[in-house]
């Protein structure tokens, strides 16, 4: 009698991700592309069209080994295209050397006061100098060479073609699931590409700064949403983090008033950016660029929402850049909420189940949860491999209850029924 009122009790709560575990995949795998909406289209012109234009070249066109040295208020402005399979030395001696040497041709050029009349420009002989030179005859602005050698405006773009196809890929195990999230959520299904930007789609990606996972929350931010404890960070799950997505989008937007100033918030911070718009008197992302003087606000920030577009088009057309691209199939699965805490392997043993899909399926624990070092948390929703696909609720439902009926099973001695151990937050 006691183990039926658990599995009623763990069959009927209603779960946070229950949309997760609604979800068929005949439904999910649509594979006729949708329109978009014309806030994520390619722009007509203008400062952003730039933008997208070079992101589109970095993702699309450039491979590891070539990159780019550009100006980086002004990313068309390309002085150099290398392909560093070429050099026999270091990729990072090369670029140090070559920005070095475009800085000086700079400065030369705005000693020589061709930043003051263009005129000058035909009076030069030698022919990279009147090549760079050229690069600037369009933009009116007497120091603009002296501004342009300040070394943060030149600077280098590695290309990423390999890695953004390698993301395509990945990116059919999660992504129809991810759609979903969204379209349920109300909320643009173009937002669920930003994963391409923030990490291509690799759910192990950690930055410097300790961002995590394929949407690359930090801990603080994170901790809002998502359980984090030492045996589990779902920031590292690409679905429980599309969730937390969807509600940080949701705050940008209701906030900032569009989507291109929600994305930008996303890198770089709602009330910062609220105030820039305030104290400017405009919601447009390429005025907000182009007048930027907000601290913090620096190259990452202001190309983001163009990344974003650039991954859009790039995505959206893969025999234009890539040919045929075999994305992996979407995950199979059921998801229960575990109710005590237990060691993976003790798991494995006595529910018989392989677990080399266990952790395929569940990229949110962590290191010492997975090699047994620590229990999976209480409450923690473990998906469970389901080869035939989920089916209906019912059909799920009949799944979870199998699976809880040998979970209670599991002696006691092996288990925790509080949550006191690995104590998480959402």
């Amino acid at each position: 009698m006691e183990i039926l009122g658990c599995l009623r009790k763990f069959i009927s709560r209603p779960a946070f991700h229950l949309s997760i575990l609604m979800l068929s995949l005949p439904m999910v795998a649509r594979s006729a592309p949708r329109d978009l909406r014309p806030e994520f289209r390619v722009p007509g012109g203008g400062v952003l069209r730039e933008s997208v234009d070079f992101w589109i070249r970095i993702y699309g066109k450039l491979s590891s080994h070539e990159g780019l040295i550009h100006d980086a208020k002004v990313p068309t402005l390309v002085y150099g295209e290398y392909d560093f399979s070429k050099f026999k030395e270091p990729r990072m001696r090369v670029v140090k050397r070559e920005k070095d040497r475009i800085k000086k041709i700079l400065l030369k050029l705005h000693a020589a006061g061709v930043g003051m009349d263009s005129s000058k420009i035909a009076g030069i002989h030698d022919p990279e100098e009147k090549r760079i030179a050229e690069l600037f005859r369009k933009i009116d602005d007497p120091s603009k060479f002296l501004d342009a050698s300040h070394y943060k405006r030149v600077r280098f773009q590695l290309g990423q073609k390999e890695h953004f196809l390698e993301g395509m890929k990945l990116s059919g195990e999660y992504l129809p699931y991810m759609e979903e999230i969204f379209i349920r959520k109300g909320l643009p299904f173009e937002l669920t590409r930003l994963p391409f930007v923030e990490s291509s789609f690799n759910t192990r990606a950690r930055s410097k700064v300790g961002a995590s996972g394929i949407w690359q929350f930090m801990k603080t931010t994170g901790g809002d949403f998502l359980m984090i404890n030492d045996a589990v960070d779902e920031r590292n799950d690409p679905l429980r983090a599309t969730e937390a997505a969807t509600q940080l989008l949701k705050v940008n937007y209701d906030t900032l008033g569009n989507w291109p100033l929600a994305v930008t918030a996303y890198n770089h911070g709602r009330s910062s950016l609220l105030r820039a718009t305030n104290r400017l008197g405009t919601h447009d992302l390429e005025e907000v660029i182009l007048r930027n003087h907000i601290r913090g606000f620096g190259f990452a920030s202001a190309n983001f929402f163009a990344c974003l577009v650039a991954a859009l088009e790039v995505e959206r057309n893969p025999g234009k850049y890539f040919g045929v691209v075999d994305r992996f199939r979407p995950h199979r699965f059921f998801e229960v909420e575990l109710p005590s805490a237990i060691y993976l392997k003790d798991l494995v043993t006595f529910m018989h189940f392989p677990r080399k899909p266990l952790l395929e399926l569940n990229p949110g624990l962590t290191d010492a949860a997975l090699k047994s070092a620590l229990k999976m948390t209480q409450g923690y929703l473990l998906r469970v491999p389901n080869p035939d696909g989920i089916g209906t609720q019912e059909e799920t439902d009949a799944k979870r209850r199998v699976f809880l009926a040998g979970f209670f099973k599991i002696p006691s001695a092996f288990k925790r029924s509080t949550a006191s151990e690995n104590a998480y937050h959402r």
